[in-house]
């Protein structure tokens, strides 16, 4: 499922491992994007798994690129399978399925180059995403498990995150928040002061606050920290995904825009209450029993979801119902509930 992101891969888990069981007496492989290495090696064997290497095959050299690209197409069609299931559906997948050959393909309806499969599923509309894969895992034959999927991460990343925890400071007495201030897309950002107004409220109750995210988001979360006047802890951007499953892990809530790290946290069993703008929650909110999902006071009449220049639908969200919702969790005293 090499076009998709964090919270597609997430989403689709239950699918993976639907399809995992129904070809278990069956060589069979799995290609999942390189940069999902660490999240995809605690529910796969890595035995069955191919990593598409799109960090090599977009950046550097041309020539390099190439040779990486035409090698991984090689080393698909050396597989030369009976049967291909594209979970995804995008247009690298596609060119994956079609030079491996296959006689049997299966993806969605809607794929983006629906010609190259020979059995094309129909999605649920109005339903959960996870729906949209694992609709594709059934029409293979495989049996789906309807309750939320469940990560767990590995020893070694759960060690390194007890010390990196240890050595900040960061005790088991109180607890974790992680508060996650960065998405994919700029309209889908809650505002600075949304972030230092509940940071400070959680901060005074004693709560100790961990702020997330990739490299990308480092300069946002600076921001904040900045008009901080307690002491938090800047992970962002000192955490590989693995360790950002074994971190979740020992939260006691995550809070954040609707993103990728969102859908680990459910994924986690942690309390998650999330910001959403444009997207349809229903569609992409957290998979958990612990979540509220908060949007602000006002929308547009239309939506430019994706281009919107002005997002009132997430600006206009105070921080009064972010500490309602956190609050839910958490005990007066910053307590375990």
């Amino acid at each position: 499922m090499p076009d998709c992101h964090i919270g597609n891969l997430v989403v689709s888990l239950p699918a993976i491992v639907a399809l995992q069981q129904y070809f278990k007496g069956a060589t069979h492989h799995f290609v999942v994007d390189a940069a999902f290495k660490e999240i995809v090696e605690t529910v796969i064997d890595p035995a069955y798994t191919m990593f598409y290497p799109r960090k090599q095959t977009n950046q550097g050299n041309i020539v390099l690129r190439m040779l990486t690209y035409y090698k991984f197409l090689g080393q698909i069609k050396k597989i030369h399978p009976d049967i291909v299931v594209d979970l995804e559906g995008g247009s690298t997948s596609a060119t994956l399925c079609k030079i491996s050959g296959a006689p049997i393909s299966f993806s969605r309806a809607n794929a983006d180059k629906s010609s190259v499969y020979t059995v094309k599923v129909p999605l649920s509309q109005e339903r959960h995403k996870v729906y949209n894969y694992t609709d594709i895992a059934s029409a293979v034959g495989a049996k789906i498990d309807e309750k939320p999927f469940r990560f767990y991460p590995e020893e070694k990343k759960k060690q390194k995150v007890e010390k990196l925890l240890i050595e900040s400071g960061i005790t088991e007495d109180r607890p974790i928040v992680c508060i996650h201030p960065g998405a994919g897309r700029l309209q889908k950002l809650w505002t600075i002061s949304g972030f230092v107004d509940v940071t400070e409220w959680l901060t005074h109750k004693g709560c100790q606050v961990v702020f997330i995210g990739g490299p990308a988001e480092a300069e946002r979360a600076e921001e904040i920290i900045a008009l901080l006047s307690r002491q938090t802890y800047n992970y962002v951007g000192k955490l590989s995904l693995g360790e950002l499953l074994a971190l979740l892990e020992k939260s006691t809530v995550f809070l954040g825009n609707d993103s990728g790290p969102m859908h680990m946290a459910a994924a986690m069993g942690t309390a998650v209450v999330a910001m959403f703008s444009y997207a349809n929650d229903t569609e992409w909110g957290p998979r958990s029993k612990r979540f509220k999902v908060l949007r602000g006071q006002k929308s547009c009449e239309d939506c430019l979801g994706k281009k919107c220049q002005n997002p009132v639908c997430i600006n206009t969200l105070s921080a009064e119902p972010v500490k309602e919702a956190l609050s839910s969790f958490l005990d007066d005293d910053c307590s375990l509930t």
